[in-house]
């Protein structure tokens, strides 16, 4: 298992992505909803790895919900960047990462448009703990 570290432009969250897969195997998925668009979103995950989103300044993290709100798309609130979609899931979490506040940005496979429009919260559920990376959150300070 190999880590790959990122997180938002101030510092404020930080992510480590653990996966045994080469990056250039991981193909960043591009939603095409309108939030996803307008963040150019290169989401990252692999279910048999582990997403680690750490928190300095919990009253700094922002988290979104729209559409039917199964998940919370985090951001931080100082200085604006969208680091992850998060959903939890009982006692599990499950999360991507964005391609782009990765430190390795580059070595990821090329980008895959994907469609999820269609599905409903069920399917959505199913599909993400499938396809996502199992996480964990440490909120510091709040």
């Amino acid at each position: 298992m190999t880590d790959h570290t990122g997180g938002c432009h101030c510092g404020n969250i930080t992510v480590t992505f653990t996966t045994d897969k080469d990056p250039a195997e991981i193909s960043p998925r591009a939603c095409q909803c309108s939030f996803c668009r307008k963040h150019a979103t290169r989401a990252l995950s692999d279910n048999a790895g582990h997403i680690h989103l750490n928190v300095k300044d919990g009253a700094a993290l922002g988290r979104y919900r729209f559409g039917l709100k199964v998940g919370d798309y985090v951001f931080c609130k100082n200085c604006g960047v969208y680091v992850s979609a998060y959903m939890e899931d009982g006692d599990t979490a499950w999360a991507n990462v964005m391609g782009n506040v990765m430190d390795d940005r580059d070595a990821w496979g090329p980008d895959q448009p994907i469609e999820y429009g269609g599905e409903d919260e069920a399917g959505k559920r199913e599909r993400r703990r499938h396809s996502w990376t199992p996480a964990s959150m440490i909120v510091e300070n709040g």
